[in-house]
């Protein structure tokens, strides 16, 4: 099955062809806003720069509270880029992450008699973080889009696993 999903899905944007709408990658174009998703990287709101001298570095953050309940996740990655022909950018990637969630519960107070009493309101609270190496993969996909696929050994705290996971972004240009 991850034969196939390699075939289907990765190998044709490894050899994809830059379309006559897109440009290549130039030193104008170094900075990307979009939206990435990773446990070792964050999930939200993205900004990427790649330096003149091949560095980089990502940040991400989401941040949302609906009555109760609140979270937050907030990632910052260091990239360094092995490979730019213009039309891709082949690169290394470390990451780390934490994130937040917080949840106000409520319980039932009962007297002796089983008759509610009051109520007793306690936290819920959940967070952890995640730490990642791996290699990514940066193509265009329009004018000014670009898509990133990432694999990355990511250490996550909550499970104590060294887990494979990979990592998508996609972003504007300027």
């Amino acid at each position: 099955m991850r034969a196939v999903f390699i075939a289907l899905v990765l190998v044709p944007l490894i050899r994809l062809d830059p379309a006559h709408a897109q440009t290549p990658f130039d030193p104008d174009r170094n900075q990307t806003v979009g939206a990435i998703a990773g446990v070792a990287s964050g999930t939200g709101i993205a900004y990427q720069e790649i330096l003149p001298s091949a560095f980089g570095f990502r940040g991400a953050l989401a941040l949302w509270k609906l009555g109760d309940f609140s979270f937050v996740d907030v990632g910052v990655s260091g990239l360094r880029v092995l490979s730019d022909d213009g039309a891709r950018r082949v690169y290394l990637v470390g990451s780390l992450s934490y994130w937040r969630r917080s949840d106000e519960e409520t319980e039932p107070l009962l007297d002796d008699e089983g008759n509610l009493a009051g109520e007793r309101v306690f936290d819920d609270d959940d967070d952890s973080w995640a730490l990642g190496a791996g290699v990514g993969l940066e193509a265009p996909v329009g004018e000014r889009v670009a898509l990133n696929l990432e694999a990355v050994f990511t250490y996550w705290a909550e499970s104590g696993d060294l887990l494979p996971l990979p990592q998508i972004a996609i972003g504007h240009r300027f």
